[in-house]
C-alpha cells in the first residue's frame, strides 16, 4: 500500500493523478492498460463496489452487502447513494456541448442540481467535475481524492484476505477476475489503482453521491473515448425487473477519431459507441464477447431497418436518441445494436428541426443547433421519466416548463474551449487602436474542422458590416493535433480556406500518454504518396510524390532530415514540424494544381509559418506584431482575429497562456 503525502492538499493531489500511481507512460504500462480494456465494466463494478457505492437503488446486483468493507462509515446508505437520474451522452463531435445544454435545461428550466463529469480539461483538472455547472473547489477535488484512493487500498487488501480463504464464485469476481471464459487469466492483475480516467470517473461518481450544499439530483455523464468499453458505461436502465436509475442515452455525430482503438470505418466507430445502448453490460460487454467482428458477421445480410419518426420517443421508457446528422450506415449500426436488446427499447434520430418550435434561439455557431436539439429531446424523455417514477425533489413549476424558458437556456449555456472567444489585452495598455481576438474552438475531426471554419467565417465576415474594413483584419491560425491522428483533412480544410496571413504549429503543455510514436516527416515511407482528399466528401484530389515534397521543402527552405542543424530557429525535429512541412506542401498543391502553375509559388514567406514556440509565446509574438498591423492602417484601427484550434489540450494552453480560468462551485462533501 502506497503511503499518501503528509499534506494530502490539491496540489499533491494533482500530482498523484499525474504519476505512475495512475499514468501508464511506458510501453510495458501501455499495453497492460490496453489488455483490460474490453474488461472495463467489470473493473470498475470492482472498483465501485470497494467505494460502497451502489448503482442500484437495492443491493448490488450481484447481490452482495458491504458488510466486509474495512471501514462502515464508509458504507454507502441512503443518505449517501447516487441521483435517481442519469444522463449519458456519446459521439465524436459535439458530446461535451451537448452535455453543457443538457445541464442548463435541467438546472434553468426544471431546477435539478446537477452534477457533470466531462473530458478533457482545458485548465485546471477540476473542471472534469462540476456541481450546477461551475467546476468543484480545491478543497472537494483533493478531499475525494484521498478518500477514494485510501478506501480503494484499504478494502483491496480486505478483499484479497477473504479471497485467501474462500474459493467461491464471488470472491474470485470481486478480484476482478470474472468467469466470462479462460482467457481472463491472461489478463494483466487488476491494479490496486486505477487508471487516470478511471480513477476520475469514481472520484466524479463519489462527488455525486456524497456532495452536500447542495445535493445532486441529476448525473451528466460524457463518455472518455468510444462507449462500449468506457469507464463511464456503468449504469443499467430503469425496468419493471429492477430499481434502477433512470438512465437516459445519447449520441451525438459520429466522425472519424481515435480510429488506432475504435477502428477505421464509421460503422465501427458507430458499434463501439453504440455499447451504451447496451443493458445487462456486465454479461455481454467482456473480453470475450467477440467484438465488431461477431457484430459484422452476424448482420452482415441485415436488411436496412424503417426509420423512426421524430415524435415516438418522448415518454416511452427506454428511448434512445442519435442526433439525426449521422449518416444512415451509422443510424443502422446503431438500429440493430438496439433491436439486439430485445427490450422494446426505441430509437430516435434527432432533427435540427426539433427546435423549430423554439423562439429566438441565438447560437455561437449554427452547428450547436444539432447538438442543442438533441439535448432537448433528451432532457425532455428524462423529465418525462423522472416524474413518473421519482417523488424528490419537486420539479419547477411542477416540470411545466415554458418555449421562452427553454429559449433562455440554451441561449445562456457556455462551453468553455468550444466556440470560445477572449479579447486580449494591447501589448501596449495606452494603445486602444489594436483590437486582439482570441477565438478557440478544440475541433480535432474533419468535419468539426469544417464546422469551426464556417464559425471562423462568419466571424470574419461581420467585419464587413461596420467600420472597419476587412482587408485591415489580419488573421493568424494556431495549430497542433495529437499525433495518432491524420492531420492532412484537418491541414487541407484549414489552408484551403484560405484564410490565414501567419500559421503557427505549436505543442500543447499537455499531451495525453501514447504508446504510438510521433511520426516526422522523413519517416514516411518514401514509396508512398502524400493523398490529398476533400475532407468532406472523400474525393481525391491530387497525389504528391515524397521525392517531389522533399525537394519542394528544399526549395522552400525547409529540410525533412532528421539531423537538420537549423530550422525556424530550432536543433530538433518535432512533430509541429510534421505538421508546418505539411502545411507547405498544401502549398505546392494549391500553386501547381489549384492554380495551375509549372512552379511552386516564390511569394511563399517562410517567415509567415513559425515552428516551435510554446503557445504563451506565441501569444507574445502575436502581440509584438501588433504595431507593425498598427502601421499598415494608417492610423486606423487594427484588427488581429486568432484562431486555436485542432486539439482541446491546445485551447487549454492558449486559455492558461492569457490568464483565463474558472471559479469553484460551493458546497461540500458528507462521507461521515
Amino acid at each position: 500500500m502506497s503511503t499518501p503525502p503528509a499534506a494530502a492538499d490539491f496540489d499533491s493531489a494533482v500530482a498523484a493523478l499525474y504519476s505512475q500511481l495512475h499514468q501508464s507512460t511506458t510501453p510495458a504500462a501501455l499495453n497492460a492498460a490496453a489488455a483490460r480494456r474490453a474488461n472495463t465494466i467489470h473493473d470498475m463494478h470492482t472498483y465501485l463496489h470497494r467505494l460502497g457505492l451502489e448503482l442500484n437503488n437495492t443491493a448490488h446486483d450481484d447481490g452482495r452487502s458491504n458488510h466486509h468493507l474495512a471501514n462502515p462509515t464508509q458504507q454507502s446508505s441512503c443518505n449517501h447513494t447516487l441521483p435517481p437520474l442519469i444522463i449519458h451522452i456519446t459521439g465524436t463531435k459535439g458530446k461535451g456541448s451537448t452535455l453543457s445544454y443538457c445541464e442548463s435545461l435541467l438546472r434553468n428550466t426544471y431546477g435539478l442540481t446537477t452534477g457533470m463529469f466531462t473530458s478533457p480539461h482545458l485548465v485546471c483538472i477540476r473542471e472534469r467535475i462540476r456541481i450546477n455547472g461551475i467546476p468543484v473547489s480545491k478543497k472537494v477535488f483533493a478531499e475525494v481524492y484521498w478518500t477514494v484512493r485510501r478506501m480503494l487500498e484499504r478494502n483491496c487488501h480486505v478483499m484479497l484476505q477473504q479471497q485467501q480463504h474462500s474459493n467461491d464464485a464471488t470472491a474470485a469476481d470481486d478480484d476482478g477476475n470474472s468467469s466470462q471464459g479462460s482467457d481472463q487469466e491472461l489478463l494483466p492483475p487488476l491494479p490496486t489503482l486505477p487508471g487516470y480516467f478511471r480513477m476520475l470517473t469514481l472520484m466524479a461518481l463519489y462527488t455525486f453521491a456524497h456532495h452536500d450544499g447542495p445535493k445532486v439530483d441529476a448525473i451528466l455523464l460524457e463518455v472518455g473515448m468510444g462507449g462500449r468499453y468506457d469507464a463511464t458505461n456503468v449504469f443499467e436502465p430503469h425496468n419493471d425487473n429492477n430499481n434502477g436509475r433512470i438512465l437516459v442515452r445519447g449520441i451525438t455525430l459520429i466522425d472519424y477519431d481515435h480510429t488506432r482503438v475504435l477502428g477505421s470505418t464509421l460503422e465501427q466507430i458507430a458499434w463501439e459507441k453504440g455499447g451504451i445502448f447496451v443493458s445487462n453490460k456486465r454479461g455481454k460487454i467482456h473480453g470475450n464477447d467477440g467484438g465488431y467482428d461477431k457484430f459484422l458477421n452476424s448482420h452482415e445480410e441485415q436488411q436496412e431497418e424503417e426509420e423512426y419518426e421524430e415524435e415516438e420517443g418522448i415518454g416511452y421508457n427506454n428511448t434512445l436518441f442519435v442526433n439525426g446528422s449521422n449518416t444512415p450506415q451509422v443510424a443502422n449500426v446503431l438500429r440493430t445494436i438496439v433491436r439486439e436488446e430485445k427490450d422494446s427499447s426505441l430509437l430516435q434520430l434527432v432533427q435540427d428541426s426539433y427546435l423549430d418550435s423554439i423562439p429566438e434561439l441565438n447560437f455561437h455557431a449554427t452547428h450547436q443547433r444539432g447538438n442543442a436539439a438533441l439535448a432537448l429531446a433528451v432532457c425532455q424523455h428524462a423529465i418525462s421519466q423522472y416524474q413518473k417514477h421519482c417523488c424528490y425533489p419537486t420539479l419547477s413549476n411542477n416540470g411545466n416548463v415554458t418555449k421562452e424558458q427553454i429559449a433562455a437556456a440554451l441561449n445562456n449555456t457556455f462551453w468553455p474551449g468550444r466556440c470560445h472567444t477572449l479579447t486580449l489585452p494591447s501589448s501596449n495598455n495606452d494603445n486602444q487602436e489594436v483590437s486582439l481576438k482570441l477565438r478557440c474552438d478544440g475541433a480535432h475531426t474533419p468535419i468539426s474542422i469544417n464546422a469551426c471554419i464556417n464559425w471562423f467565417q462568419s466571424i470574419l465576415t461581420s467585419y464587413s458590416e461596420t467600420t472597419t474594413d476587412y482587408e485591415s483584419v489580419h488573421k493568424i491560425l494556431i495549430f497542433n493535433c495529437g499525433h495518432e491522428r491524420n492531420p492532412i483533412p484537418l491541414l487541407h480544410t484549414l489552408h484551403q480556406s484560405g484564410l490565414f496571413d501567419r500559421v503557427y504549429f505549436s505543442r500543447a503543455d499537455f499531451e495525453r500518454p501514447s504508446a504510438m510514436p510521433k511520426q516526422l516527416l522523413e519517416e514516411w515511407r518514401k514509396e508512398e504518396i502524400l493523398t490529398i482528399v476533400e475532407p468532406m466528401s472523400g474525393e481525391e484530389c491530387a497525389t504528391v510524390n515524397y521525392e517531389v515534397m522533399c525537394n519542394t521543402l528544399k526549395e522552400l527552405g525547409m529540410t525533412t532530415s532528421s539531423d537538420a542543424t537549423e530550422c525556424d530557429g530550432m536543433t530538433k525535429r518535432t512533430w509541429q514540424h510534421t505538421l508546418a512541412s505539411i502545411w507547405k506542401v498544401l502549398d505546392l498543391y494549391h500553386s501547381q494544381v489549384v492554380e495551375k502553375k509549372s512552379h511552386p509559388s516564390t511569394n511563399v514567406d517562410s517567415k509567415k509559418v513559425v515552428v516551435g514556440l510554446k503557445v504563451v509565446d506565441v501569444i507574445e509574438d502575436i502581440k509584438k506584431h501588433q504595431q507593425e498591423a498598427q502601421r499598415e492602417v494608417n492610423g486606423g484601427k487594427a484588427s488581429v482575429e486568432i484562431l486555436v484550434t485542432g486539439s482541446l489540450y491546445l485551447v487549454g494552453s492558449a486559455l492558461e497562456a492569457v490568464g483565463w480560468e474558472e471559479g469553484e462551485s460551493e458546497g461540500r462533501l458528507s462521507i461521515h
